[in-house]
């Protein structure tokens, strides 16, 4: 029988996700990774070290403003690790969202001109994202061994061997918020804009950031309070405070209903996103 190069096929349905054309085109995802990442401060004068120096001023100006200032520093726990942690994965859990969002918008140039697997580009965000905090994730762990050698105590808990599933379940809802946002930023830029902006707002609701989840929802307005109860991020920032800093709460429950909301969002979002990807050129 005769191989053809190019197959025509009717279009395709609604859940049909062509997830080995992603597998074959893995050389040319490892490529976008490389580029990202070593592009990214380049031509600065610090270059790498950028990676450390924002989230220690981060750190240092939360522990100013939210532990100095407003009272909210973590009881029993030192201030400094716990302004550290939970902006860390906050930060990779925001980068990964709005460049995904933005995928269609910012990519429509390469995307009309080659084909690849649209999916390629959110999956190069996340991948890319993830060395960065995971050279971030160093620096605290650098800050833990300092805090044990001053102080003689590990801030560290044994629940920390579960820390791979929370990253996992930070992965798998931001690609799906992403990949829900892009399909409708096609049609209505100014959600770009709410998102820019939107996000970064919302981590000053989120618990785990300012203060402990307990604390933050003794001091929440009423009004705001769902922001709170009902953030799934805030859950997670939680425990990831609990494993690393020894401030917050670990729970099954927890996981298991931010996990089941991450991998709804994810479903919902590759199947919207492979759906805008066949027409989204006639509409950007």
């Amino acid at each position: 029988m005769e191989k053809f190069d190019v197959h025509i096929k009717p279009k395709r349905s609604l859940l049909e996700i062509d997830l080995r054309a992603v597998w074959r085109y893995r050389d040319l995802l490892r490529m976008f990774v490389f580029r990202d990442f070593v592009t990214y401060y380049k031509q600065t004068i610090l270059g790498p070290l950028w990676f450390f120096i924002q989230p220690i001023f981060t750190a240092a100006i939360n522990l100013f403003v939210f532990g100095s200032l407003a009272g909210l520093g973590p009881a029993g726990a030192p201030a400094f690790l716990f302004y550290l942690s939970g902006p860390i994965l906050w930060q990779y859990f925001q980068d990964t969202f709005t460049k995904t969002s933005a995928t269609f918008v910012e990519n429509q140039a390469i995307f009309g001109k080659v084909y690849f697997p649209r999916l390629i580009m959110p999956l190069t965000t996340l991948i890319s994202g993830l060395l960065k905090f995971a050279v971030q994730l160093s620096l605290l762990f650098i800050a833990i061994g300092y805090y044990y050698i001053t102080t003689g105590e590990l801030s560290i808990r044994w629940e920390i061997i579960f820390f791979p599933l929370i990253l996992l379940i930070i992965m798998v809802t931001s690609m799906g918020f992403g990949l829900l946002v892009s399909a409708l930023t096609t049609k209505y830029r100014d959600l770009k804009f709410l998102i820019d902006f939107g996000i970064p707002l919302l981590k000053y609701v989120t618990p785990g950031i300012a203060t402990s989840m307990a604390l933050f929802k003794d001091n929440l307005p009423s009004s705001l309070q769902p922001f709170a109860t009902y953030n799934p991020i805030g859950y997670l920032i939680d425990m990831f405070n609990y494993m690393f800093v020894g401030v917050g709460h670990f729970s099954w429950a927890s996981i298991a209903i931010t996990g089941g909301f991450a991998l709804v969002v994810l479903f919902f979002g590759v199947v919207i996103f492979n759906q805008t990807e066949k027409n989204f050129m006639d509409t950007v």
